[in-house]
């Protein structure tokens, strides 16, 4: 007599689990992000060595303490206030060093939309005395949310790199933790 035993294991309760953990997650409410987040990875395309010392890594975040205070609090009657840093490519005697430039505070608006079934973090801030409203499609789990933005948006932080290991970078993912 020949039985024949299947050895893998019943996999609709791991299906049914992992649909009702992405439901959950699915609709993002202001509520979801109300509150205080830090900044925990600055994400590149592309590896850079911005401290010169062999290794190469995607998230900048190992390469500088730059951005170590970058936040933002999101309150509850939609007002924002942000903690932003920007590295300086072009400086030193001889412009080839970078530097950090920190501690700039920014206070703006937020919302959370969805367009075409994608969750949307839109925000208006006014800088320079230029406002200007960002959309940007969110990802996000219980204690994270992220978002990309690209090179000419990465401006912002980065300065202009042209010429360092960091000219190459298209586009940024910024993370943030929640503070708890």
């Amino acid at each position: 007599m020949l039985i024949i035993v299947s050895c893998e294991p019943n996999q609709d309760h791991v299906a049914t689990a992992e649909i009702n953990a992405t439901n959950v997650m699915a609709t993002i409410t202001p509520q979801d992000l109300e509150g205080e987040w830090r900044l925990s990875a600055m994400n590149t395309d592309t590896v850079v060595d911005l401290n010169n010392d062999g290794v190469f890594n995607k998230n900048i975040l190992l390469e500088t303490d730059c951005f170590q205070d970058m936040g933002v609090i999101f309150f509850e009657n939609g007002d924002m206030l942000t903690t932003n840093s920007k590295l300086d490519f072009k400086a030193g005697e001889t412009n080839q060093d970078f530097k950090c430039l920190s501690g700039r505070t920014d206070s703006g608006s937020w919302d959370v939309e969805n367009v075409n079934n994608e969750e949307r973090l839109v925000i208006t801030m006014t800088i320079d005395g230029t406002t200007r409203t960002h959309s940007r499609i969110l990802e996000r789990t219980t204690d994270t949310f992220s978002f990309d933005i690209s090179k000419m948006e990465s401006n912002q932080y980065y300065g202009n790199p042209d010429g360092t290991d960091a000219e190459d970078v298209t586009v940024l993912s910024l993370e943030y933790a929640r503070v708890k």
